[in-house]
């Protein structure tokens, strides 16, 4: 009687058993699918990680090229207002040269017209001097002398004829006449300076004593015509200088007599003192 009910007993565990093994083998099975679940989600995941790690070595590089991007841009602004001002300085600096070189150019243009002014005053002067002259000399015209301007100098040729007997170095008596006629006109012009040249022919001179050729001749001349306007015309020694230039200085060539007697003669050049107009073109 009572091994019935063991037996009984027994055969309900083993039919209970039987079921819970189903349920474990479809616990197991569901178990499996999980656990190759979580294998392909940690794969995933692992490539996630991979990936993220790409992204946030190119996230790097990135930020250390927008760094250096913005570091270039700063320094090619910086660069851009220091040339801009650089730009504006110099541009400055070139119109501020451009407005003094102008004034100078317009300084100059004053200057030259001022000197073209007191050159057209000089030609005047000459002219109204050369008028003056020829009104003081005319009874002298007839014997040789001479009125020019030429070069914006006032040329008074005395020919050997009114001055000097050949050969001789004393001035003749209408030649002291005619010299006092110019000493008088020129005591009265003070602004100019004059310079007496002595001139000769070509033929070798003979019998002079101590001067040893045509250049002592000319220079003797040309000292005794200074010689008598300072004594005996009583101008300033400081405006005059002598000079003899011999036969070199010709105005006729050949050997004709008429050529030879025009190149003997004394040139009284008178030149406008021209210092201030210099120091006009100097500035």
């Amino acid at each position: 009687m009572k091994i019935i009910p063991l037996t009984l007993l027994a055969l309900s565990f083993f039919l209970s058993s039987c079921v819970t093994l189903g349920k474990y083998e479809e616990m197991e099975a569901s178990r499996n699918a999980v656990r190759h679940q979580a294998d392909s989600l940690g794969t995933v995941i692992a490539s996630y990680d991979s990936l993220l790690g790409v992204c946030r070595t190119t996230i790097a590089d990135l930020e250390h090229k927008r760094d250096s991007a913005q570091y270039d841009y700063e320094t090619l602004y910086q660069n851009y207002l220091q040339a801009k001002a650089s730009t504006k300085e110099e541009l400055q600096k070139a119109v501020t040269a451009l407005e003094e070189a102008q004034k100078r150019i317009r300084a100059r243009e004053a200057r030259l017209q001022e000197a073209e002014q007191k050159l057209a005053a000089r030609d005047s002067s000459l002219v109204a001097l050369k008028n003056r002259l020829a009104d003081a000399l005319l009874g002298f015209q007839d014997t040789g002398l001479t009125l020019n301007i030429k070069g914006g100098k006032l040329y008074v040729s005395l020919s050997n004829q009114l001055l000097f007997s050949t050969g001789k170095t004393e001035i003749d008596k209408r030649g002291k006449a005619a010299l006092i006629e110019l000493a008088n006109v020129l005591n009265n012009q003070r602004d100019i300076s004059i310079l007496v040249e002595g001139h000769t022919d070509n033929q070798a001179v003979a019998n002079l004593g101590a001067l040893k050729d045509n250049w002592d001749l000319s220079v003797m001349r040309a000292t005794q015509v200074v010689r008598y306007l300072t004594e005996d015309g009583k101008m300033e020694p400081a405006r005059i200088t002598a000079s003899g230039r011999g036969e070199y200085a010709p105005l006729a060539e050949g050997n004709a007599p008429a050529a030879r007697a025009q190149n003997r003669r004394t040139e009284i050049i008178l030149v406008p003192k021209l210092g201030e107009l210099f120091e006009l073109l100097q500035q």
